[in-house]
């Protein structure tokens, strides 16, 4: 019997799902890139139609153009990879964990990517762009980036992903991060172990920014709003 051939024309294959080409277009749910009136936090896009993995050279450019508040950019010469690492060992400089943040990612995360053969789990989702509707009706864009971590010296700080690095530090021996090297501004606040850190609710949260830090240097914080990420 002949071993049928790896190669399929194209023409052959959609033949074979019974698909014409409009067909599969449809069911590959290609982001309309036109279409996009704004960038805006995940958790505000309640219906997601389609999903477009970032490349790494396209993360790396993105993070590179992260801001401080006084206008610089941390990361320009920095070196990026993505990797699992123990949240146990990261340092922190944030004072508190919000519950209704890390029980939305745990319980709501899952629901938002479930039509979508992706990894769900927040230990191995790498970075992608959502686009959807958002809560007034119009098409949108929104980021997720896997947790930022700074090396400074021998310690990993992490300067985005408190929340989800919470849970990991709870439920995972490792997750997915994005870590990054030669770091040219230093960190913004004091490090501090995780038994420093309280759990608290939104209702608590403190008005002002410099009492969610350690010693926080407002000037050196790192704004990631700044393009669209939600920090």
């Amino acid at each position: 019997m002949q071993k049928p051939k790896w190669e399929i024309k194209k023409e052959e294959f959609l033949r074979r799902l019974n698909f014409t080409e409009k067909d599969f277009e449809a069911k590959l749910s290609l982001p309309d890139l036109k279409a996009v009136a704004k960038v805006i936090p995940l958790r505000d896009m309640p219906e997601i139609e389609s999903i477009a993995p970032l490349s790494q050279a396209l993360l790396w450019e993105i993070i590179r153009k992260i801001k401080t508040f006084d206008g610089q950019r941390p990361f320009t010469n920095s070196k990026m990879y993505l990797g699992r690492i123990d949240a146990r060992q990261l340092k922190i400089g944030q004072k508190f964990v919000y519950r209704e943040k890390y029980q939305g990612l745990l319980e709501n995360l899952p629901q938002i990517i479930k039509k979508f053969a992706i990894a769900d789990g927040l230990c191995d989702l790498g970075a992608y762009l959502f686009f959807g509707i958002d809560t007034e009706g119009k098409y949108a864009m929104a980021f997720y980036i896997p947790p930022m971590i700074e090396q400074h010296n021998s310690e990993f700080v992490i300067m985005d992903g408190v929340n989800r690095n919470y849970l990991n530090k709870q439920t995972s021996p490792s997750a997915m991060a994005i870590i990054i090297k030669n770091v040219s501004v230093e960190f913004p606040c004091d490090l501090q172990d995780w038994d420093n850190t309280c759990v608290i609710g939104l209702a608590h949260k403190p008005e002002d920014m410099r009492d969610r830090y350690f010693n926080l240097k407002e000037n050196l914080f790192r704004d990631l709003k700044f393009l669209g990420i939600d920090g």
